[in-house]
């Protein structure tokens, strides 16, 4: 499992990189409040090493290679979420050219994994210019689509840059998110959509200036409220195509449910910690190998 390879987000998950909480906060005069959820108060330590041990023990009990990127120093606080770093596309991988300066440099801690990783050459790509913004979260794979959210975050230009490179193997969707100056929280597309099981998505409506008509053609909705996406019910990863990794918590237990009808088990875990920062499972993964 060293190449490469992402086709679709359901496919069953073979190796993947998590979140580090270790060095966490290790010194304040570092830390950037960068999203409206820290502004509520960050966690420490002690609340996010159970919960990612959890998550991590229960990764590996379906088979999942589960990796953790190395410790870049106290001047990058947050290792948390690392799915904004890049993203992996067939059989190539993209690092992002992130908006904010304290997260430019987590891409340190997963150089050494992302080295040993095969595909077709060039397999790793660099955007081109400042001017072009990716995050991996506004960035999602699947049935022969990539679907780019543009915001806060991901702009046009990272649009253009992704088409002119995929554009020949993909179809490349445009997706326009309501930002948090519109009064939505919704700092990534996969806080507003994200593809579970064989044809659903857990999606928020509220959260698109305009749903795409392949969103709405190619996908059965399982609809999230706005307490719910606040407390990022959108946010699950999906281990294969039957099973997804979702909170365990009182207003994500609908969404939870709605899954289960359709018939897709769902791992509930706890984990309030690192969604206190402003992203759950999907944001706290980072998917190297689905196949």
């Amino acid at each position: 499992m060293n190449t490469f390879h992402q086709y679709n987000e359901t496919d069953p998950l073979k190796k993947v990189i998590i979140g580090r909480y270790q060095g966490y906060r290790a010194e304040e005069a570092y830390v950037e409040i960068v999203n409206e959820e820290q502004k509520k108060g960050l966690p420490d330590v002690q609340e996010l090493g159970p919960e990612f041990e959890s998550f991590k023990h229960h990764l590996e009990a379906r088979g999942v290679e589960v990796l953790v990127p190395q410790y870049v120093g106290k001047f990058v606080y947050d290792q948390l979420t690392p799915r904004d770093i890049g993203i992996t596309i067939g059989n190539k991988f993209v690092m992002s050219n992130m908006v904010n300066q304290s997260r430019r440099y987590e891409a340190a801690g997963i150089f050494p994994m992302i080295n040993n990783m095969k595909g077709e050459e060039p397999a790793i790509l660099l955007p081109p210019g400042n001017d072009i913004l990716l995050e991996g979260g506004d960035i999602l794979v699947d049935k022969g689509n990539i679907f780019v959210g543009i915001s806060q975050r991901t702009n046009e230009a990272g649009f253009d840059f992704l088409e002119e490179v995929f554009g020949d193997r993909f179809n490349l969707v445009p997706v326009y998110c309501r930002s948090l100056d519109e009064g939505k929280n919704v700092l990534h597309l996969d806080c507003t959509f994200n593809p579970v099981g064989r044809q659903h998505a857990l999606i928020y409506p509220d959260g698109f200036r305009e749903v795409p008509g392949i969103i709405k053609d190619e996908y059965q909705w399982i609809e999230i409220n706005a307490e719910e996406q606040a407390e990022l019910a959108t946010n699950v990863i999906s281990i294969n195509q039957d099973t997804v990794i979702s909170r365990d918590h009182k207003k994500c237990q609908r969404v939870n449910d709605e899954m289960k009808k359709v018939g897709i088990e769902v791992i509930e875990l706890p984990f309030d910690a690192a969604p206190a920062t402003g992203g759950s499972f999907r944001c706290c993964t980072l998917p190297l190998v689905r196949a």
